[in-house]
């Protein structure tokens, strides 16, 4: 699980070598991103990676009748807009800033130089290991939606972007929430009310705050703990590799 104190920067920039970290840093423009900031737009090209710092991104796809599901979580651990590092210039998925916040941004035709067509640069394999944790955590997506209830995912959403938002309090519309979580807004409201009854969270005027993070972890379903696991076992051979 992702912890802010071992981690003030973004996994994969700081797991580079000193010396390849130094080399992309012309290229590297540290930003602040709003809530709805799009990083994908489906079928237009990708105009530039962001690597997360304390910005959390949703993935999500929407259907014709206007439905919407996330599909994946973007964070500290990764880098969003990597379809355009499996060499597709555009994508059928939609991302954006989820919660607001900090990200490192590298535009396209940078990224593709520097990175994707040199075959030396370690940030390579480090995307690589990313991608293959990304799909883990969208394969559990889709059964967690199709398995378990909605307060246990509303408790495992919650606790991961508290994760990678560093921070235990932050803004959230509840028709968004609503949306990651592929429910009506009613559903979701009853879910977030017997989180508050329990002391777990605190939900007022559009800002989220967690009480107890302990908790809330304890309430999730066991996808919580799967798909963090990934991630932890990827930061722990990155801090292996890096020694």
């Amino acid at each position: 699980m992702l912890d802010a104190r071992q981690r003030p920067e973004n996994l994969l920039l700081t797991s580079l070598p000193s010396a390849e970290r130094q080399r992309l840093e012309p290229f590297l423009k540290f930003v602040e991103l709003p809530t709805g900031h799009e990083i994908t737009t489906p079928g237009e090209p990708i105009q530039a990676l962001y690597f997360p710092v304390n910005a959390v991104n949703s993935s999500v796809h929407e259907m014709r009748d206007g439905s919407v599901i996330e599909t994946g979580l973007i964070g500290a651990e990764g880098v969003a807009g990597v379809q355009l590092w499996l060499r597709q210039p555009t994508t059928p998925a939609h991302n954006f800033v989820q919660i607001p916040g900090s990200a490192w941004k590298i535009t396209a035709s940078d990224f593709i130089r520097e990175v994707r067509e040199n075959s030396s640069s370690p940030l390579n394999d480090l995307i690589a290991d990313y991608v293959h944790a990304f799909l883990v955590l969208t394969s559990l997506v889709a059964a967690c939606n199709r398995l378990h209830s909605v307060e246990e995912r509303l408790c495992r959403w919650l606790s991961m972007v508290r994760n990678r938002a560093r921070r235990s309090e932050f803004s959230l519309k509840q028709e968004f929430l609503a949306e990651m979580l592929g429910v009506q807004r009613p559903t979701v409201s009853i879910a977030a009310h017997m989180l508050q009854q329990a002391g777990l969270i605190r939900y007022h005027y559009g800002k989220m705050t967690i009480l107890n993070s302990t908790g809330l972890e304890e309430g999730a379903c066991e996808c919580y703990r799967l798909m963090e696991s990934e991630f932890d076992n990827l930061s722990a051979r990155h801090s292996r590799q890096a020694a």
